[in-house]
């Protein structure tokens, strides 16, 4: 990484706020009479693609950064600041969809105890807090690539890097491809299908390390090759790479018509979506992207809330849309649309300010004293 590079990178502060509005638009009820909201809508579910694409990114840089520097990632306090990252909100939220059922948008089905071993993910069809799925593919990721990273250090390079990467995301195309036929030629693509689908090909973490994967890779890129991380991060050929970026994800939004249910949106769907958010990743992680960026109000702080948003919008909407509704004021009209935003960022506010920053502050002096803490070596002197 080039010394001079800031290492918060602004611009993809924009596109986390971009995942997280369009998943809150995926989100949202989509009723007959409301065609082109349904079409925007339905390319709502590319959004936690991009979230896996800028985590495997950022995760990825944050252990390859010591092996860069020939040294071992220190998996205490990578567990340690993920713990803390993660915990203490969703917890709370967890709580409450178990134990305050008014809160929840529909009936909580599943098991607590899968809850809280991020195993919810296999054999999940949608119900109250369905959508902490993503939680448990980020969960699974941490666990597996810092053993990863340490079982390969010094023993990989960059072709075999490459030649892994299009392996996984290749070898889970002909996944998906299996299963679909399997899963299709039994259902037909029908409502009951559709379900099924979900359950079998959208949820599972093996469906979805396409974008951990390509945001791996740009970390790797960053990391040890930083002279060309800055060329392509920089001027016209990050241009270039937005434009890619773009129309990758027009391929998408092409092949989203019929939505998942052709072999063809099965296969392509998800790497495509992985690869172009990434070339977007690389086009926004430039300076001048981050200093245009860091201009615009509202985005930082939109960024900092994209997790609390993430947990709570769905009860939050839902109960904002039930309390209006006595009064005639539907889905879609203006007083429920704004309510229903204003009571997202609010809660998202409240749960920031009251769990996730203490947690924060805990964590960063937990870290303080594990970094001043004695080794054994030192201890027996």
């Amino acid at each position: 990484m080039n010394a001079t590079e800031p290492r918060h990178l602004a611009g993809l502060d924009l596109l986390r706020c971009l995942a997280i509005f369009i998943v809150v638009l995926f989100h949202y009820p989509r009723p007959d009479g409301h065609e082109t909201y349904r079409m925007l809508a339905n390319f709502g579910w590319t959004g936690v693609e991009l979230f896996f694409v800028l985590s495997g990114f950022l995760i990825g840089t944050q252990l390859l950064e010591p092996v860069s520097r020939g040294e071992a990632p220190a998996l205490k306090r990578f567990y340690l600041r993920r713990s803390l990252r993660i915990l203490p909100p969703y917890l709370l939220v967890l709580a409450l969809y178990l134990f305050l059922p008014a809160w929840s948008e529909l009936p909580v089905e599943t098991p607590a105890w899968r809850f809280l071993t991020f195993t919810q993910n296999f054999g999940l069809r949608r119900n109250g807090f369905s959508h902490a799925w993503s939680l448990c593919v980020e969960e699974h990721f941490y666990l597996v690539l810092p053993l990863t990273v340490l079982a390969l250090r010094g023993r990989i390079r960059a072709p075999h890097l490459l030649l892994g990467a299009v392996g996984l995301m290749g070898a889970g195309m002909l996944l998906r491809a299996g299963l679909w036929q399997r899963h299709f030629s039994m259902f037909g693509p029908d409502d009951a299908g559709w379900r099924g689908y979900d359950t079998l090909l959208y949820y599972p973490t093996y469906a979805r390390l396409d974008g951990l994967t390509c945001g791996v890779v740009l970390a790797a890129l960053r990391v040890f090759r930083p002279a060309a991380w800055e060329r392509w991060t920089h001027g016209a050929r990050a241009g270039g790479m937005a434009l890619v970026g773009l129309a990758c994800l027009g391929g998408v939004l092409w092949l989203n018509e019929e939505y998942f249910r052709n072999l063809a949106h099965t296969m392509l769907a998800f790497p495509l979506t992985s690869v172009g958010y990434a070339a977007l990743l690389v086009a926004m992680a430039g300076p001048t992207a981050s200093r245009v960026c860091a201009r615009v109000p509202g985005v930082r702080m939109f960024a900092v809330l994209s997790f609390t948003v993430y947990l709570t919008h769905k009860a939050v909407q839902h109960g904002v849309r039930v309390a209006l509704e006595p009064y005639g004021l539907d889905t879609f009209h203006p007083v429920t649309l704004l309510g229903g935003a204003v009571a997202v960022l609010l809660a998202s506010l409240a749960l920031h300010h009251g769990v996730e920053r203490p947690a924060l502050k805990w964590r960063s002096r937990l870290e303080t004293r594990l970094v001043h803490e004695p080794s054994p070596q030192a201890a027996t002197r």
